[in-house]
Parts: C-alpha cells; structure tokens; sequence
C-alpha cells in the first residue's frame, strides 16, 4: 500500500512478500565528446517499491573499491514510475584505468554491477545453464524469441535513456538562456546614470 501526501512524498506499507527486487541493467562507455568526456548508463526497474539509491564506485589499480571522487563525475537521475536512471559522465581516459560499478540500493537488497567494456549488461536474479537446442519443448516458446525480446528491450531502454539525458541537457540551456534574459532587460530597465549640473 502507498500513501501519498500534498507535497508528494509516497510512504509505502509493505510485506517481505510483495517486494520484488530491481532488474539492473548497465551500459557501456559512450562515445567520447569534444571534450573527452564520456557516459555510464545504470537502469534500475522492475521493482517494488520503486524507491532505489544508486551510486557509483570504481576500482582504481590498487584493487581498491572506493566512492567516485565528485570532482572527477557529474551524476544526472531520472525517476519515473517504476524505474530509475542514473548517468554519470567523466573523463574517457579513466575507464581504461579504472573499472566503474553501478551500486542500487533496495529493500530487496543490494545489487553491484561492473559497467563492460563493449556491451549491455544485466545482473540476472539466477544463473542458469546455457541452453543446448533452440527449443525446449512444445509448452514454451522458442529461444530464439526470448533473446529477440530482451535485445529489443535493452534497444528501447537505452534509447529512453539517450532521450532523458537529451532533455536534462535542453532544460538547462533553456535554463540558462531565461537567466541570460532576466538579467539583460534587468540592466535595461535601470539604464545608465545621468547627473545634471543646477546653474
């Protein structure tokens, strides 16, 4: 059961058996900007309650885990009905020295996952036996379909998160802009001083 109150703020009244722990997924470093930057994507969804924490460490050479310092990331979240994005954007140059893990916190429990190298990754609630044959038996569908849903779900995930970091960008220029434009008519409106001599 949640209870939401007039400044939005949901409490949830919940048993261990209705909790259902978060699917995480992280992606790979994106392609460097101008400026050398790149991003690390973190989706966590499918849960209840959808209240999650998530945080970055990373590994440094010494085999250290350890919170990403504030001055070397920038951190945008998203939280939406059931799921929550998380980006962060350093230096491109420190993925190849350090390795980056997603960190979510639930009531479910804990879950890290250590961004790849190359492609998507999910951190799988079970592990199980990689299949010998394309079809299991008569009852259940192909293989082959599961793997087309999951590419497809993974696809239209990371495009959400494209178009939500796209967005946070645009809101801020446009931020930014209306600033710029308050203060211009704000110096307009004064104008410059004037003195007049009395003779």
């Amino acid at each position: 059961m949640a209870v939401v109150f007039g400044s939005g703020t949901r409490l949830y009244v919940t048993d261990n058996n209705h909790v259902l722990e978060p699917k995480v997924t992280v992606y790979p470093a994106s392609n460097p900007d101008s400026n050398g930057k790149t991003t690390l994507l973190c989706l966590a969804r499918n849960m209840f309650p959808d209240l999650v924490k998530i945080s970055w460490k990373m590994e440094d050479a010494n085999g250290r885990t350890v919170e990403v310092p504030k001055a070397e990331r920038e951190v945008l979240e998203q939280r939406e009905e059931g799921q929550t994005t998380s980006m962060i954007i350093i230096d491109k140059e420190k993925t190849y020295r350090n390795k980056y893990i997603c960190s979510v916190e639930h009531e479910g429990g804990p879950k890290d996952v250590e961004i790849p190298k190359d492609k998507p990754t999910e951190a799988p609630p079970t592990t199980m036996a990689a299949p010998t044959c394309l079809f299991r038996n008569d009852t259940q569908e192909p293989l082959t379909l599961h793997l087309t849903d999951d590419s497809f779900q993974s696809t239209f995930s990371l495009n959400l998160a494209s178009v939500v970091y796209t967005v946070m960008i645009m809101k801020s220029m446009v931020y930014c802009c209306g600033i710029s434009v308050l203060l211009h008519h704000r110096s307009v409106r004064r104008g410059p001083s004037t003195c007049r001599h009395i003779h």
